[in-house]
């Protein structure tokens, strides 16, 4: 879901022969056409952002959005959202048409586009979540190992914490088995009380506010950022995976 944000998008610019939009200003055609031939395959049905609310958000300028395209086709492109309480910018989709995967589209768009949005946004933390890959299998929708192999290689780092999505919408079941991740952060730490409000923000957006203090595996995830010292957490690098424990769901 894109929510409002307070800046001013980048426009189009052409890069490599390719061309990179704001959301705003795609038309509806190519706007469907990058949710129904980008998005919609990169994505299961639990996690995927409904139609109406992409074309809600392009409609009315409702937050960060690139899309890449070569002529008239949306070979790619990125969508995020502000939570005002915590500053935080999350990256909540990033997706490649399948048949241009490997051609760098994804790799621009982290380390191009993301530098321009914090620049204008001045975020408290640019996060991310994705699919673990030791729990969650190379499919239909693209293979989280190479996902993860992406993020490393453009600076990304973890949040030491496991982490599950929440429900996008009512009858949609909470992801499991996911990554938090920072974007370009050089710090050694992150402050845990910004993690914590924005898992809040998060929820609350997402689920109500009665999962704050009702939801017993909410409060499993949020004790996690109780854990680190001096009111920070450590980030560490991508290939520490291994060493996040699994979320194990209450009464599961």
């Amino acid at each position: 879901m894109v929510r409002p944000g307070e800046t001013q998008w980048i426009g189009a610019r052409a890069q490599n022969g390719l061309k990179i939009m704001k959301l705003s200003e795609v038309s509806e055609t190519a706007l469907e056409a990058f949710y129904a031939e980008v998005l919609t395959p990169a994505f299961p049905p639990d996690e995927l952002i409904t139609w109406d609310e992409l074309r809600e958000a392009a409609a009315g300028d409702l937050g960060p959005g690139a899309l890449v395209f070569d002529g008239e086709t949306p070979l790619g492109g990125m969508l995020g959202e502000i939570y005002p309480r915590s500053g935080v910018l999350l990256l909540s989709y990033i997706a490649v048409r399948p048949e241009a995967r490997g051609r760098g589209i994804g790799q621009t768009l982290l380390t191009d586009v993301i530098p321009r949005w914090r620049a204008a946004i001045r975020p408290s933390l640019v996060i991310a979540e994705i699919e673990d890959p030791r729990f969650h299998q190379p499919n239909v929708y693209g293979d989280p190992d190479a996902r993860l192999r992406l993020y490393h290689r453009t600076g990304s780092v973890l949040v030491p914490m496991p982490f599950f999505q929440p429900s996008l919408r009512p009858g949609v079941p909470r992801v499991f088995d996911m990554l938090l991740i920072c974007l370009g952060e050089t710090a050694q730490t992150v402050s845990a009380k910004i993690v914590s409000v924005f898992l809040d923000e998060y929820f609350e957006l997402c689920e109500g506010s009665e999962v704050l203090t009702a939801d017993p595996d909410y409060q499993v995830l949020r004790q996690f950022c109780e854990q680190g010292d001096d009111g920070r957490l450590p980030l560490w690098p991508l290939d520490r995976v291994a060493e996040i424990p699994r979320f194990i769901e209450v009464g599961r």
